[in-house]
């Protein structure tokens, strides 16, 4: 334990690294793609607080601290989602910030009623939990990590963010949620299994809703919007079901989901300012214009599908056997979630980089090209030498 309510654990630490990663991913992808020079300062401060504030809840016990981090994630993505002042991006925004701080003012309340309880704030330390208060935390909950029916800000949240800072609300503003749960919610036996179940249902029936509409999206922002609440909902599948399968799987989906999502978030990034289109149905052919892109893609998508030996085959495998040892119910319904994830990247993928190529297109960028190469390459080389992650979760202070 170190002073000023924050502690270093294993799980912390592993988190911490991902986030800066991506948020260093989002920085060097931002150099030549945030050229509005009146707001770029506002821009690269509200990326330094998305990954201050990721950093900040996954070494933090003290809620209150959390939550103080909490809304500074809410505010950096709020101004981040309204950054090209133009009216839709300004009423995302709002949209955005309306929901997240409605849905955190009433976990505020379940905080202050776990502390009523406890005299504390300190998660070590409750022992207390009050099945009101643990509703309204779970409402801030669902709402940040777009569950289902508090997703509904996140499809215009991705249609108005840069690109560049796409990725930091995929890999880093969308799991604090999921962390909380993890930390407040699994540390001991406090709850009835069907606080639990109710809480896997909801994170099943998310991943199966959101992956029927990444299916049928035709716009490439609503469909990483709708891949990401299926995803997200994989993970918090594995937290709820617990267990060593669910509670491994779910933190190395974080690990796949982050790196993919972000690598995915940034190549359609590059395709959207080389062809000047965001239609799904009007880009075809990319392939040939940049094969490396199209390289790169594949090994993401494959991460997020769950193809061996990507980072995403462990993760997924490990949510769906912890699914399966809590219930066959949740594992058939984790199977479905999966199968609906093939059928969408399937469809993205196929769509974006075969047939005719189409009309003029711009150059590539290098700078934007390397960064989905090296996230790929991660993806890759995690899922290769899976030890060394999975060990370090699971050893003395982890899992």
């Amino acid at each position: 334990m170190i002073g000023l309510d924050f502690f270093l654990d294993r799980f912390g630490i592993f988190l911490s690294a991902l986030f800066i990663f991506i948020g260093l991913m989002s920085f060097i992808y931002s150099l030549v793609t945030i050229k509005q020079k009146g707001h770029r300062l506002e821009y690269y401060l509200m990326l330094l607080l998305i990954v201050g504030s990721g950093v900040g809840v996954a070494l933090s016990y003290n809620l209150l601290l959390i939550f103080i981090f909490w809304e500074i994630s809410t505010f950096a993505i709020w101004r981040t989602v309204g950054f090209y002042r133009k009216e839709e991006n300004i009423h995302a925004a709002n949209i955005t910030f309306f929901i997240n701080f409605a849905a955190a003012a009433i976990m505020l309340i379940g905080l202050v009623i776990l502390y009523l309880d406890n005299g504390t704030f300190n998660f070590f330390e409750i022992k207390i939990y009050n099945d009101l208060a643990s509703v309204f935390i779970l409402i801030g909950i669902l709402a940040k990590s777009v569950t289902i029916p508090l997703h509904i800000w996140l499809v215009p949240a991705y249609k108005s963010v840069p690109s560049a800072i796409g990725g930091c609300l995929a890999g880093i503003a969308e799991n604090i949620g999921v962390i909380l749960f993890l930390r407040l919610f699994t540390a001991g036996n406090y709850f009835a299994p069907e606080f639990f179940n109710v809480v896997a249902w909801l994170a099943i029936a998310t991943s199966i809703i959101a992956g029927g509409a990444a299916l049928l999206s035709k716009d490439l922002r609503d469909f990483l919007a709708f891949s990401t609440i299926s995803q997200i909902g994989f993970i918090l599948l594995g937290f709820a079901v617990g267990g060593r399968y669910g509670m491994i799987g779910g933190a190395l989906y974080i690990l796949a989901h982050a790196l993919a999502k972000s690598g995915l978030f940034y190549g359609v990034g590059i395709i959207e300012d080389a062809t000047g289109k965001s239609d799904l149905n009007t880009i075809s052919g990319m392939f040939k214009v940049s094969p490396v892109l199209g390289v790169s893609m594949a090994f993401l998508a494959c991460s997020i599908v769950g193809f061996f030996p990507m980072i995403g085959f462990f993760a997924k495998l490990g949510v769906i056997v912890g699914a399966v040892e809590k219930s066959g119910y949740f594992g058939i319904g984790a199977i479905v979630a999966a199968v609906f994830t093939i059928l969408y990247i399937i469809r993205f993928y196929n769509n974006l980089f075969f047939g005719e190529k189409i009309g003029k297109i711009k150059n590539i960028s290098y700078t934007g090209l390397t960064v989905v190469f090296i996230l790929a390459l991660v993806s890759l080389l995690l899922g290769i030498f899976i030890y060394f992650p999975e060990n370090y979760l699971i050893g003395n202070g982890g899992f």
